[in-house]
């Protein structure tokens, strides 16, 4: 009876989380970008704001490749809008900012507007600032401010467009900024900290992750295909009765996908291999089906590393374009890139100590499989919707509904 009822608690624990999975959205960044540049008694900022997120903010309808005059009516919109939700003070007290000029920067179709100031109130750089910070935060759900120093006179840093230093949300307006620890160290913590954010906004990757994580904990009879569950005929299997077995089954997977969407991380990241996003992002949800479908009737005859080994490649490119919109090359890319993938592994680590240990005490149950079944159609259903709309790009207007009736 006791087990039964740890059993129970364990599913209705397994059931919150996977519920709280569904309230985020598969990986899609929103950012903008705040960049410092210090010197001698002057300190430049640079705001970078994507044109899509003002047109839908304000209302605009800037088109690609458009520079507005620096005198125009929305110019000063934004310009104001900035002045309220970006704030520098420190110990000589608020520092006020002053807009210069405008500039464009074209990113394969995605624009940005660059918005200079000059920070006043500089006779001599203090050693912190502290930061007030919701450039869009509050509009949209997600999204991040991100401030890098990319270059610091008194530190040595110069042309740093990877590493931001500090990394604004809706929970976390308020920060401070150390000038004289130099952003190297600083940078690569919040690369880190982003890598965990971003595999928790990811529902493509922790739906594969658990994908794989759900058979981990039950060996299969194959030979016995004779039952169905809403018409699907699915294989017999029998719990897995050692939890050291199941671990050492859920290390060898995760050590595959951990190296193969490590390598193309990286190659991406140093654009070594560079493939389309609509490719990538279709074939990830693709890895969601298969990797379902294979835990109802498994096909690869012990041979589920290919699933992992191939589609984790796949996963590490759809971590590259996150990390592209973060870093933007410069001269810490490499710092960047391996603050990120830890973070990656981090978040992923973190799924796997909450999920696994409730997945195998839950396989215990005779009606197991009502969550092998189950589950792994639900995620076939999801994928399937993924496709079509990544594939094709076609808007099937399911995620639009949800937010407009307050589910998500």
């Amino acid at each position: 009876m006791k087990s039964t009822g740890l059993i129970k608690k364990c599913f209705l624990a397994l059931t919150f989380f996977v519920a709280g999975i569904f309230t985020v959205e598969a990986h899609r960044p929103n950012q903008n970008y705040i960049y410092l540049s210090i010197y001698e008694g002057k300190i430049d900022c640079r705001v970078e704001l994507r044109k899509s997120d003002m047109n839908e903010v304000f209302d605009f309808n800037y088109g690609p490749g458009e520079v507005p005059n620096q005198n125009d009516p929305n110019v000063k919109i934004v310009v104001d809008y900035i002045l309220n939700n970006l704030k520098f003070s420190s110990n000589k007290g608020e520092h006020a900012l002053t807009f210069t000029e405008l500039g464009l920067l074209e990113l394969d179709g995605n624009d940005f507007l660059l918005f200079n100031f000059l920070i006043e109130n500089i006779d001599s750089v203090p050693s912190q600032f502290d930061v007030y910070n919701e450039i869009f935060v509050r509009e949209f759900r997600g999204h991040e401010s991100l401030l890098h120093i990319e270059n610091n006179w008194k530190t040595g840093v110069l042309g740093n467009e990877s590493l931001p230093s500090l990394i604004f949300g809706p929970s976390s307006p308020n920060q401070t900024l150390d000038v004289e620890e130099g952003s190297i160290l600083t940078g690569f913590i919040a690369m880190i900290k982003s890598g965990i954010y971003h595999i928790w906004i990811g529902l493509d990757h922790i739906l594969f992750l658990i994908a794989l994580l759900i058979p981990s904990v039950i060996v299969y009879q194959p030979t016995n295909l004779k039952k169905r569950w809403l018409g699907v005929r699915y294989t017999d299997f029998k719990p897995e009765s050692s939890f050291k077995s199941a671990l050492i089954t859920v290390v060898k997977i995760i050590t595959i996908f951990t190296l193969a969407h490590s390598v193309t991380l990286s190659l991406a990241a140093l654009e070594v291999v560079n493939l389309p996003s609509r490719l990538v992002e279709s074939v990830i949800a693709f890895s969601i089906a298969l990797a379902a479908y294979h835990n109802i009737a498994p096909f690869l005859n012990k041979r589920e590393w290919l699933i992992v080994l191939v589609f984790g490649l796949f996963h590490g490119f759809g971590f590259a374009s996150v990390l592209a919109e973060q870093s933007r090359g410069g001269d810490y890319l490499v710092y960047s890139l391996v603050g990120f993938n830890l973070g990656v592994e981090i978040g992923q680590l973190t799924i796997i100590l909450l999920t696994f240990p409730i997945l195998f005490l839950f396989s215990r149950w005779k009606y197991y499989y009502l969550v092998v079944v189950g589950f792994s159609l639900l995620l076939i259903s999801i994928s399937m919707y993924w496709i079509v709309e990544r594939a094709f790009g076609y808007d099937l207007k399911v995620h639009t509904w949800l937010v407009e009736q307050g589910i998500l």
